[in-house]
């Protein structure tokens, strides 16, 4: 079952920022599974770092581009929305922004939290203060029975609130052309192997 963590090609396609006034609304979409698209005002983003791109290809306009220090929460252009709709419609809705260009492009805000990561046998960071919540996860093992047919998901806030997407996701977006995803395989636990043993 392989999965890949949500990861923007930051390095070879155009980001955009918000504006700070709009930073907990934006990522508070992250952590909350209900639906907010009917209250929803769209946030004006900006193309990040316009002037410091040093290649020409740094500014290419992609169908997933980097949302600055919220990498977790995708961003979608339309196409990219109509093709993964089928996929993952039930469990995320598209939040129109205005893009910098004008066209449609939406924060994709998943409703998908899973506490589907097996801790006894992943790698993990934990915080040496308050809740020890997972900071970080370095080897995966997942609880996989809870993730049978789940496209896109994320892990609730205590074990880090990273965003997983599955193989037929990573084969849809690369079927249908989609530019500006990275799809680098988690590192996986040995089947049945204890952390530490």
């Amino acid at each position: 079952m392989p999965l890949y963590r949500y990861r923007p090609d930051a390095n070879n396609f155009a980001g955009i920022v918000f504006e700070a006034q709009e930073d907990g609304r934006v990522t508070d979409v992250h952590y909350t599974d209900d639906r907010l698209v009917s209250e929803w005002e769209p946030p004006t983003a900006h193309v990040f770092d316009e002037d410091d791109y040093g290649e020409e290809e740094s500014g290419i306009e992609g169908d997933f581009p980097s949302l600055t220090n919220y990498y977790r929460i995708p961003v979608v252009s339309e196409r990219a929305w109509e093709v993964l709709k089928p996929l993952i419609g039930d469990v995320s809705e598209p939040l129109p922004i205005v893009y910098p260009d004008g066209k449609p492009y939406f924060l994709l805000h998943v409703m998908n939290t899973i506490d589907a990561l097996d801790q006894e046998r992943s790698r993990v960071r934990r915080s040496k203060i308050g809740d020890c919540r997972i900071m970080q996860i370095y080897i995966y093992a997942f609880k996989e029975e809870m993730l049978s047919s789940q496209h896109i998901f994320k892990l609730p806030l205590e074990s880090a609130a990273e965003l997983f997407v599955d193989d037929e996701f990573r084969r849809t977006v690369e079927e249908n052309g989609l530019k500006g995803l990275l799809f680098d395989p988690l590192p996986m636990a040995e089947p049945g192997r204890v952390r530490g043993r």
